[in-house]
């Protein structure tokens, strides 16, 4: 958590260019001046300074994870400059925590997690793009690269595609995690849920890609209960 603090941050202070040209996003502490982009950066170095201090209770496998993620989110936000994908980029980093809770707990990956990992980037792939949908013509203006940017219209076959492997990937989770037989039917709730967002989340309508989008923490917040319920059951 304190580490994907700083790197909110770090993103924040690096964007506030782009922000400050996306009516949206204008309103951000750095992007409008009113916080000082100097200040921002000491914040973010404090609270990335405290992260590491946790770590001494961690075995070594699972600092050399929790290390090699850093440089993902340090570069993230530079990913958006040079490629219509930053969001593979950022679902890579900002579930990280996957694979370093894996090895914390087991000692290893494994099957289960490496399909969870996979369900949760291409989750994020498909929110992200959703998400980007919002700013495509600002970000246009700006200069800032996205899928949304790249496809227009044509994201939705995307964001189909990224939460279809999203579904594929949890139920493969499933079956490798032993989960009992209250995660199916909760499954196909939430494969449900992500084809409404597919649905409802025109590209070109702003505000409905808003709605489709905040709709998407209640839905991960499902998947947890149920994959902690199933697998006490099962």
């Amino acid at each position: 958590m304190l580490s994907r603090g700083a790197a909110c941050g770090l993103n924040d202070v690096l964007d506030a260019r782009f922000d400050a040209q996306v009516p949206r996003t204008a309103g951000r502490p750095v992007a409008s001046g009113r916080l000082a982009a100097g200040r921002a950066l000491v914040l973010c170095v404090a609270v990335g300074a405290v992260a590491p201090l946790v770590m001494g209770f961690w075995s070594v496998e699972a600092v050399v994870w929790a290390a090699a993620g850093a440089p993902l989110a340090a570069v993230y936000p530079c990913m958006k400059r040079v490629t219509h994908w930053p969001h593979v980029w950022l679902g890579i980093t900002i579930n990280w925590t996957v694979p370093l809770v894996y090895v914390l707990l087991t000692g290893a990956i494994g099957l289960g997690g490496g399909a969870l990992y996979g369900a949760l980037i291409c989750w994020a792939v498909g929110t992200d793009v959703i998400y980007a949908c919002q700013d495509r013509a600002a970000d246009v203006r700006a200069g800032v690269r996205s899928a949304a940017v790249l496809l227009g219209r044509r994201s939705r076959v995307l964001v189909g595609g990224a939460y279809a492997g999203c579904v594929v990937l949890l139920a493969w989770f499933g079956v490798a995690a032993g989960l009992g037989p209250l995660y199916w039917p909760g499954l196909c709730v939430v494969a449900g849920q992500l084809g409404w967002q597919v649905w409802r989340a025109e590209p070109a309508d702003a505000g409905a890609c808003g709605r489709a989008f905040a709709t998407n923490p209640l839905c991960g917040l499902l998947v947890a209960v149920l994959a902690g319920r199933a697998g006490s059951l099962g």
